[in-house]
């Protein structure tokens, strides 16, 4: 099933909606490094056979579109091929093991987080955000999506004695904040889609009575270094090499959440702030009150942890951001 929200985005909503939905066109945008490459090359000698044939027969070389092109995040494979090579045979033997090769992974939902950055109590307001805690070093805003049946928390924060760049590698140092975060059980990426896009795959432990879950998710980055700002956001998909493991974890289908981090004076300058935008449905009901208290305590607990993760970090010499998008300059990588 197709749902809309108010953002303009476009997704799969339930699980059950999932396992109904018979269309077996993935996404594009989530299909391997390995599999585009795959796909592009089957474009271009399909290309090259049509322009042979035109050129037999009409003696020109005619061009039909450009592989390669940017992708719709909701455009699926069959979809991008076909509009690569309009008259292609959807019952050709090779795009048939094209497609059996990338079935079975998916976006879960819609992608309910805004872009609101700055905290604007004006703004905020008025887009049905509420301010249920305001701490030292944050404050933390909620919006109730009731036809969602969802909540989403919006942490505004800052940290004078790290690095906007330092703070990013807390966040995506998985290796590392398997040491530091006591609650992750596996935690690891499963495979990457580019450079700056990769699927994750994240099992946590959970305090009992309830059961621990897991997570499969695209998580993306990126950097803007004309603004000094770094942007991680995450979306849980269903991957054919991950599924689910009964008994032992539930899976959380809808998940979202959107990090952006932004330098006081320089990327690996002390001093920066943040925007966190997230949302979780632990799949089971729980008390609007229990959820606000997990906020408001568990979540400035764990940025607590961030922040000494970032601290180490910043001594070991290796930091990476985030490859620059094409109109950026060349900035560095690494730092030793």
């Amino acid at each position: 099933a197709v749902v809309s929200t108010q953002s303009g985005h476009y997704g799969r909503e339930f699980k059950a909606e999932i396992e109904a939905d018979d269309s077996g066109d993935p996404p594009i945008a989530l299909v391997s490094r390995k599999a585009k490459q795959r796909i592009e090359q089957f474009i271009r000698t399909k290309k090259s056979l049509v322009k042979e044939r035109l050129s037999e027969t009409l003696d020109v070389v005619k061009e039909i579109s450009v592989v390669g092109r940017p992708v719709d995040k909701e455009e699926g494979v069959m979809e991008y091929i076909t509009s690569n090579l309009p008259e292609c045979d959807a019952q050709d033997p090779e795009l048939q093991n094209i497609m059996l090769d990338s079935a079975g992974t998916f976006y879960n939902d819609s992608f309910l987080v805004d872009d609101i950055a700055v905290e604007d109590v004006a703004l905020l307001e008025a887009e049905g955000w509420a301010c249920v805690s305001v701490l030292e070093h944050l404050t933390i805003w909620k919006k109730t999506l009731v036809e969602e049946n969802l909540s989403l928390y919006k942490i505004f924060g800052s940290f004078d004695s790290i690095s906007a760049v330092e703070f990013y590698n807390a966040q995506v140092n998985d290796q590392y904040r398997s040491v530091w975060d006591k609650s992750v059980n596996n935690l690891y990426v499963v495979d990457n889609i580019t450079n700056n896009r990769e699927i994750v795959y994240w099992a946590t432990k959970f305090p009992f009575p309830l059961q621990d879950r897991d997570y499969v998710f695209e998580r993306s980055h990126s950097l803007d270094d004309k603004k000094e700002e770094i942007v991680i956001a995450s979306r849980s998909i269903t991957h054919k090499a991950k599924p689910e493991y009964p008994g032992k974890l539930v899976r959380v289908y809808q998940y979202g959440s959107k990090l952006v981090i932004k330098a006081n004076q320089g990327l690996y300058e002390k001093g920066m702030s943040y925007v966190l935008t997230y949302y979780d449905d632990f799949g089971v009901p729980i008390p609007n009150q229990v959820k606000d208290r997990m906020a408001t305590t568990k979540i400035p607990e764990f940025l607590d942890k961030v922040h000494e993760a970032a601290l180490y970090l910043g001594t070991t010499g290796k930091l990476y951001v985030p490859y620059p998008e094409p109109h950026s300059p060349t900035l560095r990588r690494s730092v030793s």
